[in-house]
């Protein structure tokens, strides 16, 4: 996550009008449902959020906690401390991070400065530090491979970036993969199909303004972790947001500097190709919900005539949820936010997504917390 978002600190303002609720939006709009409260001493700050097993989880750095809510009720159950670092000097230097649950499981594996920290939501206890780095820099964000029973984190900022796999059930470090030649890293997914994890990339020598690399689970269990395919992407600058999606289908959310032509794409998984390029942008975290059969992509940095602004002194955001069919792929839905709304996570059983954000000017996202929509 290159992006500054953590603590609110963001180089830019709202548009104006960008706080207005969506009330000429389409039908099949998310319906907001309600907004779920979190209370900090500090400006709200957050990163990663995730589902699992009827629990929304966020990374919360304003108070140092994993925060752990019932998705069906929409109430926040836990804030668990487990020494994270919190609202540091700079984004790179906070924590929490990358959240992963392992379903079937009271286990959360969480991104932190320096390490990935194992947390037993049950038992609301730190179970294991596992140390990744020393310098200072956090381990980013992450995915599961289930069947290997597999973690992968991206710690994006070091010099150079690198990619550490966790086995989930040894709780041990089983390779490391530096990538020398990357400007940075973004979010990564597990492709059971093919059996790899799908990497954004922030950029190398040959694709200076992004690429995917795909690197085989069998060369991680074999501890030796490589990029055996790399996919130049057409119609996207700075993959950031990434989502597994039906059939061969993967949707990639992108985040251009200033001036690039925001967009969100849908390739091919085995090969690269593009099959979708539509006409919105700024996202940061994306999801696939498979019982809706759509994705749902958190644009805090989305500007009105898809024009980035992300780098300017005068920068105003028009912050959004995109919703996208993957059936055709096309998108059905843009639904306005708030500053600072970056991260999702959505709960196919309850038919909910979530969206932490900041202090708003309405009631969907009256004061800061987590607003809470329908899927459909």
């Amino acid at each position: 996550m290159k992006r500054t978002y953590l603590g609110l600190a963001l180089a830019g303002t709202l548009a104006a009008g960008a706080y207005t609720w969506a009330s000429n939006a389409a039908e099949t709009a998310p319906k907001w449902l309600a907004n779920i409260p979190v209370t900090s001493a500090k400006p709200f700050g957050f990163d990663i959020s995730a589902s699992a097993d009827g629990k929304y989880y966020l990374a919360d750095g304003a108070n140092a906690t994993l925060d752990v809510f019932d998705a069906k009720t929409a109430t926040l159950l836990d804030q668990i401390k487990a020494d994270f670092a919190g609202i540091g000097p700079s984004h790179d230097k906070s924590g929490p991070s990358g959240v992963t649950p392992v379903p079937g499981t009271s286990l959360v594996y969480v991104g932190d400065v320096n390490s990935v920290k194992v947390i037993d939501v049950a038992s609301k206890k730190l179970v294991k530090t596992i140390t990744v780095s020393t310098s200072g820099i956090r381990a980013d964000e992450s995915c599961l491979d289930p069947e290997h029973h597999v973690v992968m984190f991206s710690s994006g900022a070091e010099e150079p970036p690198f990619a550490t796999f966790i086995n989930t059930q040894t709780q041990e470090v089983i390779g490391k993969l530096p990538l020398k030649d990357s400007t940075g890293l973004e979010a990564c997914a597990y492709d059971p199909k093919g059996k790899n994890f799908v990497l954004n990339n922030d950029g190398t020598k040959a694709n200076p303004k992004g690429e995917v690399d795909v690197i085989p689970v069998a060369s991680v269990l074999q501890g030796k972790p490589v990029v055996e395919n790399v996919f130049a992407l057409k119609g996207c600058e700075g993959p950031t947001g990434l989502a597994m999606g039906p059939g061969n289908d993967a949707l990639l959310g992108c985040d251009p500097d200033e001036g690039g032509k925001q967009t969100t794409v849908i390739i091919d998984r085995t090969n690269g190709k593009t099959l979708a390029e539509l006409p919105f942008g700024g996202a940061d975290e994306v999801v696939y919900d498979p019982v809706s059969n759509r994705y749902f992509l958190a644009a805090g940095h989305h500007s009105a005539d898809n024009v980035s602004q992300v780098g300017s002194k005068t920068a105003k955001f028009d912050p959004a949820l995109g919703i996208v069919d993957a059936a055709t792929r096309s998108i059905v839905a843009i639904v306005p936010t708030t500053m600072g709304a970056h991260s999702v996570a959505v709960d196919g059983e309850s038919h909910r997504v979530f969206v932490p954000h900041g202090p708003g000017h309405s009631e969907e996202f009256a004061g800061a917390g987590v607003a809470v929509f329908a899927t459909q």
